[in-house]
């Protein structure tokens, strides 16, 4: 019973942390090929995969059907909030000090995403 709670909140974490949710979509990826594999009987699984994940996203009539694939978007963001509360026994308040304020420095613009990295197959590129 303790493993298959572990192997339970395993994979419910994996899942829900992770891109590993994308192995849902593999229903929608059978068709998708079965779809192509029936406009073109020369396809094979392979040339598939070439044209669907490495050819880039390319704005066809089948697009919306492309982008139902698995792995085609990344879409699992998710961040855990941490708090860091230190022990009363750390805290070391001397009311006669004053905090001097910093300017912060400017605001890196170089950092935004920008469209290119929709693509997941592309290597990052500098803005």
């Amino acid at each position: 019973m303790r493993r298959f709670a572990a192997s339970l909140l395993l994979f419910a974490y994996l899942f829900a942390n992770t891109e590993l949710h994308e192995l849902a979509k593999i229903g929608a990826f059978i068709e998708h090929y079965a779809q192509h594999q029936k406009d073109d009987k020369d396809l094979n699984l392979l040339d598939f995969i070439i044209i669907h994940y490495f050819s880039g996203n390319i704005v066809d009539a089948d697009y919306a059907e492309d982008m139902q694939l698995p792995f085609k978007t990344a879409d699992c963001s998710n961040s855990i909030p941490t708090v860091s509360i230190p022990l009363p026994e750390f805290f070391d308040f001397n009311p006669s000090v004053l905090i001097k304020s910093r300017a912060l420095p400017p605001y890196d613009q170089s950092v935004l995403p920008s469209s290119h990295l929709d693509d997941i197959w592309q290597p990052p590129k500098a803005c």
